[in-house]
């Protein structure tokens, strides 16, 4: 009996290596904030990753397709819940990250007879009324942190730290197509930092190099939370036209 507290903090310890190993390949989620509103973009060879969850909220995630669903679906469900039962002003982010994703990734974690979520999860929240976005990032783990003006989720900490660092330089207030590229370089970096043995930053030229040549292959996806939409739902994919002068100078359009 007196060993059991130890198998299960070494059991939680494999656990967090394990999820870390899974998610190191994972390719970024990247989010900032632009003159309208907030914007999400990764690199997807297939399935999704940036979705809406509840009007002024967007989702988006790192992991195994299939539990990002499972999460996407949670919080979608938590959300409507919350706005059945009191009201649609009162669905707010900090309530479904704090007693919603959270708890639920955290009992996964902790239930050492139960797989975890594989997956890593960014939420944002558009302030239509006083411009107060709001960004949540999720670990593995259940913990969870409130973001500044710029967030990421990645395969590690080097990769997210030089992310947010390459967003943090980039102008509050840029108009739509310069926030897609300061998005793009930020992506290039943490995905460099990522492949690199030192976790060493790139250079710019060594992020607009790689973005060339990765940028052929790979689809991305880019969604906002656009307080200018007159709708109450103020999230909507791009499509590619309004992604080909960003992209232009990767792809040679």
């Amino acid at each position: 009996m007196l060993e059991e507290p130890y198998r299960w903090v070494e059991a939680i310890r494999n656990r967090r290596e394990y999820l870390d190993d899974q998610l190191r390949g994972a390719s970024p989620v990247v989010a900032t904030h632009y003159r309208d509103g907030v914007l999400l973009l990764t690199t997807t060879p297939g399935p999704r990753k940036v979705f809406e969850v509840y009007n002024e909220i967007a989702f988006a995630a790192i992991g195994h397709p299939a539990d990002i669903e499972k999460l996407r679906k949670a919080v979608i469900d938590i959300a409507h819940l919350e706005g059945f039962n009191l009201s649609a002003n009162d669905v707010n982010l900090q309530r479904l990250v704090s007693f919603g994703i959270g708890p639920l990734v955290k009992e996964a974690f902790d239930e050492i007879f139960r797989s975890p979520f594989l997956a890593r999860v960014l939420v944002a929240e558009l302030d239509p009324l006083s411009g107060d976005d709001v960004f949540y990032t999720i670990d593995a783990d259940g913990s969870f942190v409130r973001a500044g003006r710029a967030a990421a989720v990645s395969g590690s900490e080097e990769s997210v730290k030089a992310i947010v660092e390459c967003l943090e330089g980039e102008a509050v207030d840029a108009e739509l197509n310069a926030a897609l590229r300061g998005a793009l370089r930020a992506w290039g970096c943490g995905r460099l930092v990522l492949d690199s043995e030192e976790g060493e930053k790139p250079s710019a030229e060594g992020v607009d190099e790689y973005l060339r040549s990765a940028l052929k292959d790979l689809q991305v996806e880019v969604g906002v939370l656009d307080r200018s939409m007159p709708t109450k739902s103020k999230f909507r994919l791009l499509n590619a036209e309004e992604l080909q002068d960003a992209l232009a100078a990767y792809r040679g359009a």
